[in-house]
């Protein structure tokens, strides 16, 4: 009676995504790999996993260009959570007036399920022009992490408004991405963000394993094609441009490359 109520217990786990089975593997049934379940293979456990997206551009309009960036460095442990650190985004203006540079590193934490992911990071604004402050990014994963799947990051920094010298908390930025598989190797990706710091990207591409099956041991990259217009300050307000002076912008075009790598 007892094992029928914890094999019970432990497919309704598995239902949720929320980890693969003890009972499973000792009665010798084996993990269900990604080609058997190409929209929604289970995550992998006790897994560090490093991987970043550099997105740069040339300024179609005269000198300059820039860059949107982010990189992540996470663990999946054998329950259902992950821990890690981000620098997300890095966003880079350079233009014949200045180059502006701002950034967002954080600790994260995440309830990681197999198709769910909800997590909370914390951590710090950085701007060499413009407010820096606290910063504050809940984050959601709908769908399998190598199969199809929906990612959001919604951002707010806690930063001093520079016209009434108040603290308040302001909404930063949003980043998504939605990856549609093909095959289990190869994913179409659309990946935008958007700033309030006024800038925004959009790239459109593919995901390709290349070795391994999603667990420790896999290696994956990214490309893409698209655009991104950058301003490295907050819009000028009340007709005082003292804040905006000489704040770089730049636009144009954008090839994406990421690295996904697991160990």
């Amino acid at each position: 009676m007892r094992a029928s109520v914890a094999k019970l217990c432990c497919a309704t786990l598995a239902a949720l995504g929320l980890g693969w089975p003890a009972t499973a593997a000792a009665d010798g049934a084996a993990r269900p790999g990604p080609a058997d379940q190409l929209l929604i293979p289970p995550l992998h456990r006790e897994m560090l996993r490093l991987h970043g997206t550099v997105r740069p551009f040339v300024h179609m309009t005269g000198p300059g260009g820039g860059l949107v960036a982010d990189l992540a460095l996470e663990y999946y442990f054998d329950a259902p959570w992950k821990l890690g650190v981000e620098l997300s985004p890095l966003v880079v203006a350079a233009a014949a007036e200045s180059t502006g540079v701002i950034g967002q590193p954080r600790v994260r934490a995440a309830l990681a399920a197999d198709y769910l992911e909800v997590g909370f990071g914390l951590g710090a604004r950085a701007a060499r022009f413009g407010p820096s402050g606290w910063s504050m990014a809940p984050a959601l994963r709908l769908g399998s992490l190598d199969g199809l799947n929906l990612r959001a990051e919604l951002g707010y920094a806690l930063i001093r408004n520079y016209y009434t010298s108040a603290v308040e908390l302001a909404w930063s930025h949003v980043l998504a991405a939605l990856d549609v598989p093909v095959t289990w190797r190869m994913a179409f990706q659309l990946d935008v963000g958007y700033g309030l710091d006024l800038w925004i990207y959009g790239t459109l591409g593919i995901r390709q394993i290349l070795v391994g099956d999603g667990g420790p041991g896999t290696l994956a990259v990214r490309t893409g094609f698209g655009g991104v217009w950058a301003v490295d300050r907050f819009p000028c307000q009340y007709q005082d441009i003292e804040p905006c002076r000489g704040a770089p912008w730049v636009v144009g075009p954008t090839i994406s490359l990421g690295v996904d790598q697991r160990f």
